[in-house]
This record gives structure tokens, sequence and C-alpha cells, in this order.
């Protein structure tokens, strides 16, 4: 689990590189030839069309009163509670020496329990209300109280009353509180989640988020099966609907947007008796549909069993590329635990990269080019250079041997992987999904430490990074949401970067995992 996994001891042996299916060379032959025309930059945004079925929609509590809706049927532990805290001071960013970035934004808040608390914020920004913006002074403050209650049911803010000037005064009063002090903030807050909940799957289709799975508050981590869609709209009022259910409850599920589809691979199940096991499931979601179970329907599944995996859609070639992630498959010759001598699941992270046809709904190639590090929770973003697709891996985890800068570029023409500047500090980012607006991948939020620091909760931190593919550089210096979390889902839609969810973990209190619905969107 993430994070969650600190027992491991030193020692281990490293991976050897799988062969090459003829099947998957002779699809890279195909993708040459592709290569010599024009790449296509879209990220083949899809169409979903809200179901209106009223047995689909299930009323939800909101947010505020703390229950967490699991459907009946699903392997989620039933009668697993939150453990209430409260009081908690929420991370202080500390400063990153060896990469330059210097966080002094301090929040204080009480930790979450499933609770969706919306406040007023000012440069001290309370986690809960996520509204991230930072104007430099600490004299504005916002007002009003958010709540999604229902389906189709916009969510809207009450704008303090306006104070006027008595009349009959000559001289007008005249209140200046803009004080510059830098770039001013791209952030805005949006509607929060309806529930809590954090390392959930997500994909964009017909304008609209798409948040399924994930856990909810607590010191052990138990599935939901729970799914929503997010419609923005103007000042961030948009509005969260309840969809179907999943077909099983997972945490941790690779999700990739594809056309008016999106796909579930992997993730990890929580059984009757409260055990994590990882899956090769494949689940996908479409527009009139809901979800079908396409591992129970056809057979087809990933290539080994998996959490953490990331993946990304190249509409260039119509195929979905899936690499690394943690995996149940210890034995494997392409898994290693990065000689920390685990010999459990959780210590194992693969080296595979594989693709899918969405078309054909199969396996294409389960033994591409081999990632040089084995990696879970990394940043994976389709891109174009030298109009060339090319798909990086940026950042992750490895298992319980720590953070990782490493930026790895592929080739699916040439099917090779080279390396590409590392990130500004070791860590994974909480966009994962593809954060790609106009060509440049932007990175924020996340879990981050320096070489040799210790997991502490003040390892959460906001940082906004912008990476450029054509110059491999980095820009440190777009504002940051001052909302530290990890284990988002994010999405892109018309141009605007979308965050919603994610938790921190509370090292001092047993690992509990603090949950948010904390929903924010980023403007370049």
């Amino acid at each position: 689990m993430r994070e969650n996994d600190d027992q491991v001891d030193e020692h281990g042996e490293g991976a050897t590189e799988d062969g090459q299916s003829s099947g998957g060379r002779s699809r890279r032959g195909v993708l040459a030839l592709l290569a010599a025309g024009t790449v296509g930059t879209g990220l083949g945004v899809a169409i979903l069309n809200e179901r209106s079925d009223g047995e689909m929609e299930i009323p939800m509590s909101p947010p505020g009163t703390g229950t967490d809706e699991r459907s009946e049927g699903t392997s989620a532990s039933e009668t697993d509670e939150s453990p209430e805290t409260t009081g908690t001071d929420e991370p202080s960013a500390t400063t990153a020496t060896t990469s330059g970035l210097t966080e002094t934004e301090t929040t204080d808040t009480p930790a979450q329990t499933g609770d969706a608390t919306e406040s007023g914020t000012s440069t001290e920004t309370d986690t809960s209300s996520g509204t991230g913006t930072a104007t430099g002074t600490e004299t504005e403050t916002e007002t009003g109280t958010e709540s999604v209650t229902s389906p189709e049911t916009t969510t809207t803010t009450d704008a303090p009353p306006e104070t006027s000037t008595p009349r009959g005064t000559d001289t007008p009063t005249v209140t200046d509180t803009e004080t510059p002090t830098g770039p001013e903030s791209q952030w805005r807050s949006e509607t929060s989640l309806p529930l809590a909940h954090s390392d959930a799957g997500g994909g964009v289709v017909d304008g609209k988020l798409l948040y399924f799975g994930g856990f909810d508050s607590g010191v052990d981590t138990s599935a939901v099966a729970q799914t929503f869609t997010y419609e923005p709209a103007e000042e961030g009022e948009g509005t969260w609907t309840r969809a179907e259910d999943m077909p099983k409850a997972v945490w941790g599920p690779c999700g990739v947007a594809v056309d008016d589809r999106v796909y579930s691979f992997g993730g990890v199940l929580t059984s009757e008796g409260g055990d994590n096991v990882p899956t090769d499931d494949i689940f996908v979601y479409e527009a009139d549909e809901g979800w079908r179970n396409l591992t129970a329907e056809t057979g087809v599944s990933c290539p080994y069993t998996n959490w953490g995996m990331g993946g990304v859609y190249d509409p260039e070639s119509r195929l979905v590329y899936c690499v690394a992630g943690g995996t149940g498959d210890t034995d494997s010759e392409t898994a290693t635990n990065h000689g920390t001598g685990g010999t459990t699941h959780w210590a194992f992270d693969e080296r595979r990269l594989w693709s899918f046809d969405p078309d054909a709904e199969e396996v294409v190639d389960a033994n591409l080019a081999l990632i040089p590090e084995a990696k879970r929770w990394p940043a994976v973003a389709r891109v174009v250079v030298d109009g060339r697709t090319k798909i990086h891996a940026i950042g992750g985890v490895r298992s319980t041997a720590g953070s990782t800068d490493t930026n790895f570029r592929y080739d699916p023409v040439d099917d090779e992987w080279e390396a590409a500047t590392p990130t500004p500090i070791p860590g994974h980012y909480a966009t994962t999904d593809d954060p790609v607006i106009d060509n440049q991948v932007y990175l924020s939020h996340g879990l981050f430490r320096e070489e040799g620091e210790s997991l502490s909760v003040d390892s959460f931190r906001s940082f906004c990074h912008r990476y450029d593919p054509e110059a491999d550089e980095f820009d440190t210096s777009l504002p940051d949401e001052d909302t530290p979390r990890v284990g988002c889902v994010d999405g892109v839609i018309d141009g605007r970067l979308y965050v919603a969810g994610g938790h921190v973990k509370r090292y001092d209190q047993q690992g509990y995992h603090d949950c948010l619905t904390v929903t924010s969107s980023f403007l370049p």
C-alpha cells in the first residue's frame, strides 16, 4: 500500500530483461510508418452522457455528514470506520535544499474523517477548503458553505454581503487590499468531492472528470467501489454526480481515458478478511452503459497483477501504454524489491511496459522494452518531441527504497527508453494521469523527500512544476495550491488541470490515512 510498507530491510536482486514478441515487432513496424506522417497531439477526449436512469443514480449524503456510502456486494470492508482525529496540524512545508525550492506557507487544519468541510481561507490555507488562492496578503477572506446533496444539483457559493459606503460622505472610503508579492496564483477552488477518498482512478470523458474507487480515511486501506463524475462550471462551482459503482472495489487502479470510455487496469482488492491483494482485472466505463468487467466477460487481463501502475493513451497508434507499478508477481524476472530484502508483494515493483488495443480490447504486446528503473506511481504523460510521440514516466516510488527523481522517455516506434532531466526533487507527484496542456507536463502536489530524509507528514507538499519535453527542462517558478496531498485524481478539461481528493499520512497517528475532499484546478 502507498507509503505504508516501511518494514522491509536491505538485500535483494536486480531484474533481467524479458524477450519481445513477434506481434509487438510487427505492430512497431506499423508505428514506424505512422511516424513518417503528421503526429496528432490530441489525447482522445471522450464523450460521456450523464446517466439519467433512476436506478443508476444513488442518493448520497451531503458533505459534512461523515457517512461513507459503500455499495452492497462489493469486497470492501463494510464495517471499517475511520478514527476521528481533530486538532491535528497540517504539514508545514520545508525547504528543499538541494532543489533550490523553498516552501514557506504553513497550514493548520483538523484531520479529515470523511467530512467535507468548506471554510474561508487566507494565505494560511485550510486544507479542507482547498481554495488555493494565494495573493501574498492576509486580508482577504472567503466565506460560504458548499455542499452536494444529490445528483444533478449544482453547488453554489454564497457571496459575503456587500458593505456600502454611507451616503452623505464627501470622501468615499477606499480599501486597498492588493499587495503584489510575486506571480498571481493560477489555482482556484472547485466544488469538493462528496466523500473523502484517495488513491482512486480517473479519466476525462465528454468534458467530465470520472473519479472511481480508492479508499477512505483510516489506518488500514479498505477499497471502495463508488464512482462520481465532475462537470466543471464557471468560478469553480461545478457539479459532482454519483454514477454506477465499479464491478469490484479497488484502490490504486490505473485509469486511462479512450474516446467515450475509461479503462481501469489492476488495483488492490480488499478481501472479507481485510487483506489487500493486487489484481490484474480490467474494467471499462462507457458513456451510456456504465461499467463492464472486461476480464470476467472475455478473459483479457493485465500481464501482471499491479497497483500504482502508470498508463496513457496514444491517439496516433490508438494504443494504451501501461508501465511499471507495484506487483504481486514477486517471482517474475522483471520484478525487483530494490535490494530491500522484502519478501511480500508490497516490496516489489515491475519494470515491464505493455500495450493494450482498446478497439479490439486485447493486450497487443506484453513485453515491450523494460523501463530502466522499476517504480510505482510514476507520472505518465504522452507528448510530441520533434514530431514524434514520446511517453514519459516521471518520478515515483521504489517500494520501501524511497522516492526517485528519474525521468524516462519512451519512443513507441523504436521501442527504446532514454533518460531525461530528473525531477527537481525526488518524489511522486499527485498528477499522474497525463497532465498535459499544450505539450507541457504539469506536475503538482505529492510526497517528496530529500536523500536520506525520513518520511513524515512534512513530506507531503504542494509543489507545482512544469516540464517542457522539447527543451527537456523543468520550471519551478509556478505558484502552488497550498494544500499538501498525494493520491489525487487529475484530468485536463478545456485547457485547465483538475486535481481531486487525495490524502496525507499521519505517521504520528499509527499511519492514519487522512483523506481529503479538496478539489482544485490550475490554468496555465
